[in-house]
């Protein structure tokens, strides 16, 4: 079901989380690449752009080469309903904030779906809302992506699909 290779950032100080999200992907024969912030001051940049309004919260999972999702104090049971279905608890109740753009036939789709699901979330207009864009070009790893969803302080989602969102959050599309 996951076809993008993963990062786990961790400052070194998560041994035993790290063991446990490695062993998650190992099971859905996922390559995963895990990087110690400490010890490499690229990845510090990356950290720091990722989390200014999310606290830094290690270990951190990056899904895709280009950043597809960012998961903040990752473990195997906040991941799974995203990506091993039937698994895990999903994020329900944490606030949902979608930046999207009125050009974008993207957002309309995921809106329109979430809306049908009765899902709650607060919409920011990227063109409307000053700092906006470059606040998602800073976590999306400098490309301007809407949707760009923000889960609480648990995940940032890029382009994610609507499928994606309902298993993440636990609704109930019929």
């Amino acid at each position: 079901m996951l076809s993008e290779v993963v990062y786990l950032y961790d400052d070194g100080s998560h041994e035993a989380e790290v063991g446990q999200l490695k062993a998650f992907f190992l099971g859905l024969n996922v390559d995963c690449n895990v990087i110690n912030v400490a010890e490499d001051t690229e990845a510090q940049h990356m950290v720091a752009n990722w989390t200014d309004q999310i606290p830094a919260a290690f270990p951190i999972v990056r899904i895709g080469e280009k950043i597809r999702a960012l998961f903040f104090k990752a473990t195997p049971a906040t991941l799974a309903p995203a990506y091993a279905p039937g698994v895990g608890v999903p994020l329900a109740g944490q606030p949902v904030t979608i930046y999207s753009a009125n050009w974008c036939p993207d957002c309309r789709h995921l809106e329109h779906y979430l809306d049908a699901a009765g899902a709650t979330y607060t919409k920011v207009d990227i063109e409307q809302t000053s700092g906006a864009p470059e606040q998602i070009i800073r976590w999306s790893g400098g490309r301007r992506v809407v949707p760009t969803v923000k889960v609480g302080d648990a995940a940032l989602l890029f382009n994610p699909g609507p499928h994606v969102l309902e298993r993440l959050l636990g609704l109930n599309v019929a």
